[in-house]
């Protein structure tokens, strides 16, 4: 076994060192080109999940925290307000039911504080993989080795269209990941311009920010919510660590970046996995699968107001986001496939008009 892995390791180092140091400097140029492009879109991807932690920076900079605190409690009155009115404000008899029924609060509180990140960028590695698998099979190693001029082998990609299922993986993958970086920075703008204190600060006289200033509001007698991870804890971190809060925008809550990344994470996984197979029992199986993902949102908008960390109107506020980027990115599409579309034939009406 050692002496077969051994000489594994040595063919394909051989392989290696033939390819990068060859005569021929087409292979070289396909693995930069493709480096640049993995390189390229983990930084895209990594600042968009930052924006959190940009607009934090952005308020604890340009702006004296005080003015900033008493915008977030005003926009937080208008949101109850704007509930009591629809019938929508009952995030505090959910969270009182929730704890006298059924509590386990450290799991909830995990699933706050770490199934929002690591679902989202599993989704966005796993697109982002899958993407790269499908061009590689679009390279002909073979005649780049040999020093070929000719494009690498394989058909052109047909140009992008209204449907999904008819764009290639590596724009399929352009397409969902336009979708999560545009709804992350309409997060963005939203956190910057419209500040909003969550619920679970609405009724705290004595939580302090990393400079010593007063996140809360002290409603004491008008709101009874309470802060869960403040209260029980999580398994990952607490409110009170130094890094949370510094780095976090406590006011980030509209619209909520949670319900928009998992509601996400389900169009992802919807629009990959397909309409269902002919076969009746195998249909009712990848029903299942296709449409199972959205509970995942559904249980997240749950976790987000029983924890006290957003409103109902937050979670709208994130669905909102995403159908608003889904629509912008979808019609640049179509735009784009009529702008490549080939001319229709001219009718005869047409014809006679332009010969008179």
């Amino acid at each position: 076994m050692k002496r077969r892995l051994s000489l594994l390791v040595r063919q394909l180092r051989r392989r290696l060192v033939a390819g990068v140091a060859g005569p021929s400097g087409h292979q070289r140029h396909a693995v930069v080109s493709l480096a640049l492009v993995a390189l390229t879109e983990v930084a895209l991807l990594t600042l968009t999940f930052c924006t959190n932690f940009l607009s934090a920076y952005v308020h604890n900079t340009a702006e004296v925290f005080r003015g900033f605190r008493l915008r977030a409690l005003d926009n937080a009155q208008r949101i109850v307000a704007f509930e009591r009115a629809t019938g929508l404000f009952f995030e505090q008899p959910l969270q009182r039911w929730h704890a006298a029924r059924l509590g386990g609060w450290t799991f909830w509180n995990t699933y706050y504080a770490g199934v929002h990140p690591v679902v989202t960028v599993a989704f966005l590695v796993f697109i982002l993989v899958r993407m790269f698998s499908w061009k590689l099979t679009r390279v002909n190693w073979k005649r780049l080795n040999e020093g070929s001029d000719a494009a690498p082998a394989g058909p052109a990609a047909a140009p992008a269209r209204a449907a999904f299922a008819d764009l290639t993986p590596a724009q399929q993958y352009r397409f969902l990941r336009a979708v999560w970086v545009l709804g992350a920075w309409l997060a963005f703008v939203g956190f910057l311009l419209v500040p909003v204190m969550p619920p679970r600060l609405l009724p705290i006289c004595d939580f302090f920010n990393a400079a010593g200033a007063n996140v809360g509001a002290c409603l004491t007698t008008e709101y009874s919510f309470i802060d869960t991870i403040g209260a029980h804890g999580s398994l990952l971190w607490d409110w009170n660590d130094e890094s949370v809060k510094t780095l976090n925008n406590p006011y980030a809550a509209f619209p909520s970046q949670h319900t928009l990344f998992a509601a996400w994470c389900a169009v992802v996984w919807i629009q990959l996995v397909g309409p269902p197979p002919a076969a009746c029992s195998r249909r009712l199986l990848r029903a299942v699968l296709r449409w199972g993902i959205v509970v995942y949102p559904l249980v997240t908008v749950y976790c987000i107001v029983i924890t006290a960390n957003h409103y109902i109107a937050d979670a709208l506020g994130g669905l909102v986001a995403l159908a608003a980027s889904y629509a912008a990115v979808h019609c640049y599409y179509l735009l784009k496939a009529r702008a490549h579309a080939p001319p229709l034939l001219p009718t005869t009406s047409h014809m006679l008009f332009s010969q008179s």
